[in-house]
């Protein structure tokens, strides 16, 4: 499979980038152990199968991103959820040139 970057580039899709966002993302707030680790591949390995199910021939960034996003809150990751997405619109602004007037720190409220 194979994914189109921001830039509109088109690379082979790595399942272990999302791994390591996720884990970045993990390591912000918790100590990670092995059973982390197993636990975060997991909701890499759901990731990868939503991709394979759309059946979309090649995904954006996006798109990716949004299905890492889904995945963790599913899962109950609420807090890495919230520091993934947070740092995804941190490095957004960053893009286009916003990082020194804007910082992104998300919390997430659970609606009853």
């Amino acid at each position: 499979m194979q994914v189109i970057k921001r830039s509109g580039q088109v690379v082979e899709f790595d399942p272990d980038k999302i791994y390591q966002a996720i884990l970045k993302a993990a390591q912000t707030v918790y100590v990670i152990d092995d059973t982390w680790r197993e636990n975060l591949a997991n909701v890499t390995k759901k990731v990868v199968i939503d991709l394979e199910e759309a059946k979309v021939e090649r995904p954006t960034i996006s798109m990716v991103q949004s299905c890492v996003e889904n995945r963790l809150m599913d899962a109950g990751y609420i807090t890495i959820a919230e520091h993934y997405i947070s740092y995804r619109l941190q490095r957004d602004l960053e893009r286009n040139g916003y990082a020194d007037h804007i910082v992104v720190h998300l919390r997430f409220e659970q609606v009853k």
